[in-house]
């Protein structure tokens, strides 16, 4: 898992977020870091054939383009070569979210690490941005970087579903190299409202409620699933484990800024194709909103059907 790590460039400081996260996972078991950096010449007016201006690149232009581009990536090379990790560069000339996602397919990359572009973070992301085209097209886990400081403090979100569990090996595989905490999050959100249920106890005659019931087995389920992946975890580490009752985006949020958590893995549970969601709500949600780096694992289609 993540022997080839895909990290996509366009110059920026904030593209260059994603370097620290990506070689630090890269170095421990000698894994490529495939450098990608997209090239986009600036569209001029050219001469064709009939002897009239049209808009097009200008060969020369392109050339240019493409030297600068070598040149950073030489640059950037230089300036994170971390043996045993190998790092190599890659120029490419058109869209950069179709680029980033056909490369990912084409080189066979187990890992996307990127960081989104301008201030506002994954706040202002529109739905034609680069990072949130690459989000709904990769085929392999994608991590999105929101910070350069090191990773330390992991939080996996569960359901109890099979596909939420998918989040399970990628991120215990990033805590493992990085050596980071783990906690693992799941989040009630009772079918019953609290007067109702206490109808139902009082009814039943029993004495531990509703409520504290489905608590119970959401920590069993937990602690079960602690226990079963103990050994793909950072070592010498106790992997934490996590209920909360309410609404399960809100107490995602609140949980991770709270504590504070470096990076919330989650699989998403949305569908493929031309559906309404791109992704789960919830998912969705704590994409847009949280203030730390996600690491979103997209189930194969087989799964989501």
């Amino acid at each position: 898992m993540f022997d080839k790590i895909l990290v996509p460039l366009d110059g920026s400081k904030e593209a260059e977020r994603a370097l620290g996260p990506a070689v630090a996972l890269a170095q421990p078991v000698g894994a490529v870091l495939l450098l990608l950096r997209s090239v986009v010449p600036a569209a001029m007016l050219v001469p064709d054939l009939a002897g009239e201006y049209v808009w097009g690149w200008a060969e020369k232009a392109e050339q240019e383009e493409r030297q600068a581009a070598l040149a950073y990536l030489e640059t950037i090379q230089q300036e994170w070569a971390r043996p045993p990790a190998r790092l190599s560069g890659r120029i490419e000339v058109g869209d950069e979210a179709s680029l980033i996602v056909d490369t990912a397919a084409g080189e066979g990359a187990d890992l996307i690490v990127t960081s989104p572009k301008g201030d506002g973070g994954l706040f202002h992301w529109s739905l034609d941005s680069v990072t949130e085209r690459v989000l709904h097209s990769a085929s392999c886990p994608v991590l999105v970087v929101r910070s350069a400081e090191p990773i330390t403090r992991i939080l996996i979100t569960l359901d109890g579903s099979h596909l939420a569990e998918m989040a399970l090996g990628p991120g215990l595989e990033v805590a493992r190299r990085l050596g980071a905490h783990v906690t693992l999050l799941r989040v009630n959100h009772p079918a019953l409202h609290s007067d109702e249920s206490v109808q139902l106890d009082w009814v039943e005659g029993r004495t531990g409620g509703t409520l504290a019931r489905v608590h119970d087995g959401a920590q069993s389920y937990l602690e079960e699933t602690a226990r079963r992946y103990a050994a793909g975890g950072p070592a010498g580490r106790e992997i934490k484990t996590v209920v909360l009752d309410g609404r399960a985006a809100d107490r995602i949020l609140h949980y991770a800024a709270e504590h504070p958590i470096d990076l919330i893995v989650m699989a998403t549970h949305g569908r493929t194709g031309l559906q309404r969601w791109l992704y789960g709500s919830v998912t969705s949600k704590v994409l847009h909103n949280a203030h730390c780096s996600l690491l979103i694992v997209r189930p194969p289609a087989d799964a989501l059907k």
